[in-house]
């Protein structure tokens, strides 16, 4: 396009002031290098290159800002690792105070509850569901086995240790004392004076209390006729199943005294299942026992009596050494089922008594 004034020659109005615009080629339009005019070959390649090589070096960017500048795009980086949970301590707390008896038992089942609610609250931070669940299990196991236990324990004490064997010595009595060592046969002499007060162990009236399994009969002052009493009581051990074992005893006696305290003894218990222990004082009913035939020269003695109430069988503390449940209990556990062959005294009946075995 020309105007008026001529294509090489600025337009009338231009500014002075604004800089003249950069040379062109006529024919293409291409800018024109500095001292170049049109018609003129362009500048070469390596003088534009080396014009853009004397850039001032501030303007390019060092490679560490040009690092910098690169944003990173979360979809073609991955993400960074989840940060990893954390054991439960209450679940761990579970497990080890189970081991601890009865009082760790209880524990393991609060800490095991607790920690399964804690990491129900928070599975992505508190991790070990399954093991606060075992320790929960295995508290609840063990108090059960803990309760039986002690329970069982409790029962075994108050069968046998529970004051069974004071409460069968006869009201009044001084309480037990030490296990003799002495013989336990002490020969009473045939002939007594003529006035024998009562032992002090004979109740005023007939006691009858059960020590365990085995039903124990003291026989009291107040019985007038010895026969009728053990037929009595006889009829009485029949009716529940039980037989009538006849003991001999007096005050003092220590081996009587050491077969009452074993009484209560899990071995005495076995050896004396279902039997009825009548015990008869020798001092107050010497003529009673010399009329039914009951040897007494040698105590404590014990009798199976015949359908007559004369004794059928009998033994005494001299069959064992010490008067001590495992020392006692073998001989009066086979006497009594009529299995006590090997014995260290015969049975010698007193003349005129039952038939002899």
């Amino acid at each position: 396009m020309s105007h008026a004034f001529g294509p090489t020659q600025p337009p009338p109005n231009r500014d002075a002031n604004e800089p003249p615009p950069a040379p062109r080629d006529a024919q293409t339009g291409a800018l024109l290098c500095e001292g170049e005019a049109a018609g003129v070959p362009p500048c070469d390649s390596v003088a534009a290159r080396g014009r853009v090589a004397l850039a001032p070096a501030a303007a390019q960017p060092s490679r560490a800002q040009a690092a910098r500048l690169i944003i990173q795009d979360p979809y073609h980086t991955p993400p960074p690792p989840p940060e990893r949970r954390q054991l439960s301590t209450l679940a761990v707390s579970s497990l080890v105070a189970a081991l601890f008896g009865p009082l760790g038992a209880i524990a393991a089942i609060a800490f095991g509850w607790a920690a399964r609610r804690e990491i129900e609250q928070d599975p992505a931070v508190r991790r070990g569901y399954a093991l606060a669940s075992v320790g929960l299990a295995l508290g609840v196991l063990l108090t059960l086995c803990w309760s039986s236990a002690i329970g069982f324990g409790v029962w075994m004490w108050s069968t046998h240790h529970g004051g069974e064997t004071a409460s069968a010595l006869p009201e009044g009595e001084a309480s037990p004392e030490p296990a003799s060592t002495a013989s336990p046969s002490m020969p009473l002499p045939e002939a007594r004076p003529p006035a024998v007060q009562p032992s002090g162990s004979v109740p005023q009236h007939t006691t009858h209390r059960r020590i365990g399994g085995v039903s124990i009969v003291d026989i009291g002052v107040d019985v007038s006729v010895l026969s009728e009493e053990l037929a009595k009581q006889r009829a009485e051990a029949y009716a529940q199943g039980e037989k009538v074992l006849v003991m001999t005893t007096s005050d003092p006696c220590e081996p009587c005294r050491g077969v009452d305290r074993s009484l209560g003894d899990p071995l005495m218990q076995t050896a004396l299942r279902s039997v009825r222990l009548v015990r008869v004082d020798i001092d107050l009913f010497k003529e009673d026992l010399d009329q039914i035939k009951v040897p007494r020269r040698l105590y404590p003695g014990f009798f199976l009596l015949s359908p007559d109430l004369s004794p059928q069988d009998g033994i005494n503390g001299g069959e064992w050494d010490d008067d001590i449940a495992r020392n006692i209990a073998p001989v009066l556990g086979a006497f009594v089922r009529g299995q006590y062959t090997t014995r260290r005294q015969p049975w010698n009946p007193l003349p005129g008594s039952g038939m002899r075995l």
